[in-house]
Formats: C-alpha cells, structure tokens, sequence
C-alpha cells in the first residue's frame, strides 16, 4: 500500500500531467520494482513526464511532500539505481525521447534524456555512440550520463563523461538548470559535479553529445588464456607495438558457469584505425600471441557489435536458472588484476556462489558477476557478503568501486574514500535537504 505522502503528491501531480501518466496499481508498480540487478523494491507511484515542464512539477511535488524521487530510463542497470529502495515515485522518463538539435558536420546532438542508444545510433550515418553497455542499445541516455557509464570501447573512447559538452537538469527544487561547457576547456563550469551522480542531485532531461565517428576498418579475435595474467602480457605488448584497440575484454570462468566447461578465460579483441593500420597490427598481434603459444581465432565482423555482448550470456543463464545477478565493479591498476581476479575466486568459492570475473586490460577494469538465488534467504545473505568482501580487498588493492557501472545501492563509504564522500555529501545536502533524490544511491546520509 503506498504511503499517504506518496498518494497526495500523486494525486496532486495527476492533477497537472493527467491521470493517464501516474500509475497507482499494483500491477504497474510492480513492473517498475526490478532492473537488471535483481533487486527489488515497489514503488508509491510511477509517473511519465513528457517535457521539462512536467518534470519541474513532478520534482517541486515531492519536494513539498518530502517524497522520495527516483529517475529511471530502461532499467538496465546493474546496481540498483533506479529502484526506489526508500520507497517514492518513480519518474518514467521513456517518453522524453526526442532529438532536439543536431550538426551532420561536427557530430553535436541534443536529445532528450530518454532516448536510447538504438535511436541515437541513427542520427548521423557515419557517427555512434561508443558507450553501449548492454550491446543492444536499449541503455537511455540520462541514465548513462547519471552512471557515467563505461563500455568495452572505453579503451578507445573513454567513459559517458568523455562525449557530454553539457546538460538539462531539474534540481530537488524543481528548478531547471542548463550545465555546459559551451566555451574554453578552461571555462568554469560544473558539469563535472553532475555527471556521474547517479540521481542524487537532479533529474538529466537532456544533454548535448559529440559522437565520434564510426572508425574506417575494424578486425576483431577471439582468444583462449589458459592464465588470466596472460592477458596483461598480451596488453602490455599492445601497447609497445603501439597497436590501435578499440576493446579488449576478457571473461574469466565464463565458460565454466554459462557453457558448462572450458579454458580459465576467453577474451574478445578489436581494433580500429586506417585499413592499412588494422591489417599491419592484426598480423602483428597474431604473431605475439603465436609466439606466446596462445589460442586465437578471427572473428566474424558482419555484426560488430555482436562480440560486446558476451556478458548477455551470463544474465540468460542466470535467468533459466532463475538466478539473480549481483555486480560489483571496480578498477584496479593493471598489474594488479591478477589479485583482484584470484580473490573474487576465492570469495566465490567460500560463499558457494558461481561467479563470472569481466575484465579490461587497458582500463584496469574489473567486474564480478555473483549468480545466487533470490527465494533464498541465506545465499542471499552470502552474496552481500561476498559482494562487501571484494569490495573491501579492492579498496585495500588501492582501488575504486563502481567504474562503468555506478556504485548505486553498494554506495560510497569514507572508508573508501573520506574527501569524495565529505564533499558530496555537503552539496546534497545544499540542494537537497529533505535528501528525496533517489536516496539510498551513491552515499548514505
């Protein structure tokens, strides 16, 4: 039953939008309770704005009410973030998902924070968006930038930050605000403080992009390691060579878990660059990893966005199992994955969870995938658990958690991070001091 809070600003808010844009069943809500991370919580209302204006008035609403507001584009996150675990409204933004502006020249676009990466991906014929997580495009664009969202392709295009010039957001007040950096990379501006803040300090409604254009030639192998470290050698030979990654992941115990069997890791390689480039650089990688006595295979490029989604795999399985996932994401320094990579194994083993290890030699990024069963109270308790422990072996490692992902519900603790955590928590509490912005995200209050 939702709160009676929740129900007037509900109500309040059907008032302005119109009752057909706020969801008040039992059926709808619970539709919107799950995202890709397999936790789950019911929120008071749902609502879906199709403008700033109604975004304004959904915000200013709950603010006055002291309800919780909870931003949610597809729900493909992997660490809760747009679950209303306090409870609140849940603010749809699918509808608002349109193309506001666009430079065939440049390759600037300003769109709606709803719009998916499939869509944008039309926009310019010789333009994309490298930054797809879940690799078939349904990722929203608000909710990448909230994330700060990385991909496989962050080897070569870095992280969401990396292609925002600047965006729209309605602040806990129901304030509209315009953040860009319109002018000198000198040029005071605080985008930085927005992007990646995962809900906490306003509702993204738009952005402006630059997206890179689509490389010239693209080749891309298939590699058996019979040892995860290999995969640092093979990098670290990479970058001497001087030879133009596009991505390169690696997936340890993957088929164990999802195929039953197999070598210790496979991993996917892709580089891009001038035709002539990618043909020098393919034999000279095939020549490091024959000299290396390693497995490796072309792959088929008729669908190059095909072999970023090997992880697609692991969330199929864990749903014919009917499994839930639970992800931690971390970076750690490259010659340190081995530790992270054999500690995940171990917590694995100790907490009887099968786990899947995705890792990125050039960015240091490392991902544990934990398979447990959700209807199980005890090994839902083991996989928090096990999630805390890597968390803290990474933090002793010398690294960050929620790279690519966003730290959502695992949030961000002095421990790991005492400035971050001093200095963020007093702007929320500046421009949000009845704390309604997705709470429980990020940092606790």
């Amino acid at each position: 039953m939702a709160e009676e809070p929740a129900v007037k600003a509900a109500e309040e808010i059907a008032s302005q939008l119109g009752e057909d844009r706020v969801l008040l069943e039992d059926l709808d809500r619970s539709a919107y309770s799950y995202d890709a991370s397999g936790i789950h919580a019911i929120p008071s209302a749902v609502v879906r704005p199709s403008d700033v204006e109604d975004v304004s008035f959904i915000v200013e609403a709950a603010n006055r009410y002291g309800v919780p507001v909870i931003p949610r584009g597809s729900g493909t996150s992997l660490v809760g973030g747009p679950l209303p675990i306090e409870g609140g409204i849940v603010v749809d933004m699918q509808m608002m998902n349109g193309i506001l502006d666009k430079d065939d020249y440049s390759g600037l676009v300003r769109v709606e924070a709803g719009l998916k990466v499939l869509e944008l991906n039309k926009v310019f014929p010789d333009r994309f968006m490298p930054i797809n997580p879940d690799g078939a495009g349904f990722s929203t664009i608000g909710g990448l930038i909230a994330e700060d969202a990385a991909s496989p392709l962050s080897a070569k295009y870095g992280t969401m930050k990396d292609l925002v010039i600047g965006v729209e957001a309605v602040l806990p007040s129901g304030e509209v605000v315009l953040v860009e950096q319109p002018g000198p990379p000198s040029k005071w501006n605080a985008l930085g403080l927005m992007l990646g803040s995962e809900g906490t300090l306003g509702i993204f409604t738009s952005a402006y992009l630059r997206l890179p254009p689509k490389p010239e030639s693209r080749r891309a192998f298939m590699i058996e390691f019979s040892d995860v470290y290999d995969s640092i050698t093979v990098q670290n030979t990479i970058e001497r060579e001087g030879i133009g990654i596009l991505g390169f992941e690696v997936y340890h115990n993957y088929r164990e878990v999802v195929e039953g069997g197999g070598m210790e890791a496979i991993a996917y390689l892709e580089m891009a660059g001038k035709e002539e480039c990618v043909d020098l650089w393919s034999s000279r990688l095939s020549e490091v990893l024959g000299s290396m006595e390693i497995h490796h295979e072309e792959a088929d490029l008729k669908d190059a966005s095909d072999i970023w989604i090997r992880r697609k795999g692991i969330y199929e399985i864990a749903r014919s199992r009917e499994s839930a996932i639970k992800v931690v994401s971390m970076r750690v320094h490259p010659h340190l994955v081995r530790d992270a990579v054999q500690e995940i194994d171990r917590t694995g083993s100790r907490m009887k969870l099968p786990v899947v290890t995705v890792f990125d030699p050039p960015l240091g990024w490392v991902m544990a995938i934990f398979l447990y069963d959700p209807t199980n109270e005890k090994e839902v308790e083991r996989t928090e658990k096990a999630a805390q422990n890597v968390i803290s072996r990474t933090i002793s490692l010398g690294g960050s958690v929620g790279f690519g992902t966003g730290v959502g519900v695992n949030r961000i603790t002095p421990d790991m991070d005492e400035g971050f955590v001093t200095i963020f928590s007093k702007v929320k509490e500046a421009l949000d001091p009845n704390w309604i912005m997705n709470p429980g995200k990020l940092v606790e209050r």
